[in-house]
């Protein structure tokens, strides 16, 4: 059975959870990851130096400048990754009307001493406008704009990893409750497990409660700032989930928020209350998920 002590009628608690949505787990002060792009500007440092020596040349020497510079690198993807970066492109490779560019390939052929592959490439760079770039911008300064750029794909992790460690917050408060209270409780956290059965198969959970050394309870943490398909797909295979803990006498607890749950997703809301129930937002975990987690302990009942 659920460890949820508070469990209203279906309409009534998915009203409570919108209304009390925490919209996304990123505070302010880490939706740029400044120390990290400051970081990133240092360590191409001796690229930087290198490119500005190329500053006001003419096109023929900008492109035989970038082509010695490749040739001489001791870590010739690194020099690409750099110039690439710089124009805004990052990956493995380079594809446009004109062909593709596989990074791969090319740091191979110049390692083995082919000119002709890094003047290829530092015509494509040239033709790009990676010239247009040194002469007419402050190159670090342009960089650091292209970073901070970048970072609208950065955050997509970082929500994760900051709601994460939201979560890791509370469950290490609830373990303390319950050091507390004189249980023997320790917590980990990415903990695999083997199901009790035949089928040999394990999970992976964010969260993991133990007492006495014996797992108890486990948590998954997600966040969503869009809806999609990905919430319905995570709650059918959390459904799975939870059936399966509980077979092995283990409570199985899903933490969720997001401005992805808001109207969009009510019914996929709807369906995973019904079916797995220790459902929380970041709310009703603080508010109460202690005390839902201390009776389980008490009471042994799954």
């Amino acid at each position: 059975m659920p460890i949820r002590q508070h469990r209203p009628p279906t309409d009534e608690f998915v009203e409570e959870f919108q209304e009390t949505i925490v919209p996304s787990s990123i505070p302010s002060s880490r939706f740029i990851d400044w120390d990290g792009i400051e970081a990133e500007i240092a360590n191409y440092e001796v690229q930087i130096e290198a490119i500005l020596d190329l500053e006001d040349v003419s096109e023929t020497e900008f492109v035989e400048g970038l082509a010695d510079a490749l040739m001489d690198a001791d870590d010739t993807r690194k020099w690409i990754d750099f110039y690439f970066e710089l124009l805004g492109e990052r990956g493995n490779k380079y594809s446009a009307l004109e062909g593709v560019w596989k990074f791969y390939d090319i740091q191979r052929a110049i390692d083995s001493g082919d000119r002709e592959a890094a003047r290829d490439l530092a015509d494509i760079l040239q033709e790009i406008g990676l010239q247009y770039v040194v002469d007419e911008a402050d190159v670090r300064d342009h960089y650091r704009g292209m970073l901070v750029g970048m970072e609208s794909h950065a955050r997509k992790n970082r929500q994760g990893e900051c709601f994460e460690d939201l979560v890791g917050e509370q469950i290490s408060q609830v373990a303390d409750r319950l050091d507390d209270a004189g249980y023997s409780v320790e917590m980990d956290d990415e903990y695999t497990t083997e199901y009790n059965d035949e089928s040999g198969q394990k999970k992976t959970v964010d969260f993991a409660l133990f007492e006495n050394g014996d797992l108890r309870l486990v948590v998954e943490a997600n966040a969503y700032k869009v809806g999609g398909s990905k919430p319905s797909e995570i709650r059918r295979s959390y459904n799975h989930v939870a059936q399966r803990m509980r077979d092995d006498d283990v409570a199985f607890v899903w933490i969720t928020d997001g401005q992805g749950w808001a109207k969009s997703l009510t019914n996929v809301l709807r369906e995973s209350y019904n079916d797995i129930t220790d459902l929380y937002n970041l709310h009703q975990a603080e508010n109460q998920l202690p005390e839902d987690v201390e009776r389980f302990f008490e009471t042994r009942e799954v």
